[in-house]
């Protein structure tokens, strides 16, 4: 994959996407990016996709690979399936794909019984709808060989006080993943994955002055992601699959919380 030096400690040294298109889901975001950039680096050809025709033309100049490829998409569009099947007919089979997407919402940090009902319905469709309609969608359209991997926090397993609507959405994603792997295994379509991360260093959170050498790289996270795409990992007959601390690396089951 790269330079063996450059690697973490748990990260294999074949990995090898040369050749295979994965679409990347919210890659042009601050865990996304990290993704991206590790598929690269394993030799696949990466598109990535966003709402935001803008954000994409600035991911696309700042990173300025000849094998990433950008396109608008969102998750919620009546048209997605058919958008899904465009993109697929234009770049040939998807060997993988990654959904890194998540809302905070425009509400701010309140205590989940002081939502209002529009509130509420924000969270659950832009957290939870989306991962549903994108399984919908995507899972007909990735290779049998392939994988399609979720991204997740550990809000998924643990209470979120001040973000108490996006830990149920993270909950719920995390239920959904695991159960569309559990109908779709011996089905013949791609492996299922669920990764719930720990906190992740982001470009984004640097370029704010939030940084802390103690998260896990964005990259990292990416390597974990192209060692499960490609069955490198061993946890690649895992459906789920913790990275919470770097000084461990990722682990089928959750370490201990700190």
């Amino acid at each position: 994959m790269t330079d063996a030096t450059t690697l973490p400690f748990w990260a294999q040294t074949d990995t090898d996407l040369t050749g295979r298109t994965i679409l990347v889901v919210g890659g042009a975001g601050g865990v996304g990016e990290g993704i991206t950039r590790a598929l690269l680096v394993a030799g696949a050809h990466v598109v990535v996709t966003a709402r935001s025709e803008a954000k994409l033309a600035e991911f696309s100049a700042r990173i300025g690979h000849p094998q990433l490829a950008v396109r608008t998409l969102d998750l919620l569009d009546p048209k997605l399936s058919e958008s899904v099947a465009a993109l697929r007919s234009e770049k040939g089979v998807l060997e993988g794909v990654v959904l890194s997407v998540a809302d905070w919402g425009s509400q701010g940090r309140k205590r989940l019984i002081d939502f209002t009902d529009e509130e509420w319905q924000e969270q659950l469709v832009q957290n939870q709808t989306t991962i549903f309609r994108a399984f919908r969608a995507l899972v007909p359209a990735v290779a049998a060989t392939g994988a399609i991997v979720h991204i997740n926090g550990m809000s998924a397993d643990i209470p979120y006080p001040g973000a108490g609507a996006v830990a149920v959405g993270s909950a719920a994603t995390k239920s959904l993943t695991r159960t569309v792997a559990e109908e779709e295994g011996g089905r013949g379509g791609p492996r299922i994955h669920e990764v719930v991360l720990g906190v992740i260093r982001t470009r984004p959170r640097q370029l704010a002055g939030i940084d802390n050498p103690a998260w896990i790289p964005a990259i990292d996270v990416g390597i974990h992601v192209a060692e499960l795409i490609a069955r490198k990992s061993p946890l690649s007959s895992d459906v789920l699959s913790y990275f919470v601390d770097p000084a461990v690396g990722p682990l089928p089951v959750p370490p201990p919380l700190k």
